[in-house]
């Protein structure tokens, strides 16, 4: 598989991104810059478009969330039906707390949506001593799936990619 890269807006490692949007897009064939920098509710967000043969499959969503002290970045994929299809944390600079990057905390935000809850407690189990890290990935995640829904209502590229159900309670 080739990977044909627009990384320009990154400040991130442009390694880390790549390797963390193949391990949830390992099909993927092109990784392209949805967006350079978007503001979501004053919140600057990246955004990939991820296709393989010439056919979207889904979206990376790079944006940080505020851990205990430190931001922390997370990086979400949703597939092409709104889906999580899986979350990476790019960077975590809290001294504590980094028990979240666990693949059995992670693996819970997998196949959610907007139609559900996404909450520490209610659908989230959050890990033990790091409650205000678990609390950030789930914030994540639910901006991503929103970014990702806007983005499909508004840009004509993205509406050509299977709709979201939005769910009229929950925007």
């Amino acid at each position: 598989m080739v990977a044909l890269l627009s990384f320009s807006a990154l400040g991130q490692n442009e390694t880390g991104t790549e390797e963390a949007i193949k391990k949830i897009f390992p099909v993927s064939q092109t990784i392209t810059t949805e967006t350079e920098a978007r503001a979501f509710k004053e919140q600057e967000v990246k955004v990939y478009r991820i296709s393989a043969e010439d056919k979207i499959i889904g979206w990376a969503v790079v944006l940080d969330e505020m851990g205990k002290v430190e931001p922390i970045t997370f990086l979400v994929g949703i597939d092409a039906q709104g889906k999580v299809a899986g979350i990476n944390i790019l960077e975590y600079r809290d001294m504590f707390g980094s028990e979240i990057k666990r693949s059995s905390f992670l693996r819970q935000f997998q196949g959610k949506s907007l139609k559900d809850k996404i909450s520490i407690g209610a659908d989230i189990d959050a890990v033990t001593s790091a409650t205000i890290s678990s609390q950030a990935a789930a914030s994540a995640v639910r901006k991503a799936i929103l970014i990702i829904a806007e983005l499909q209502k508004g840009d004509a590229h993205i509406k050509n990619a299977a709709p979201l159900e939005l769910d009229k309670d929950k925007r």
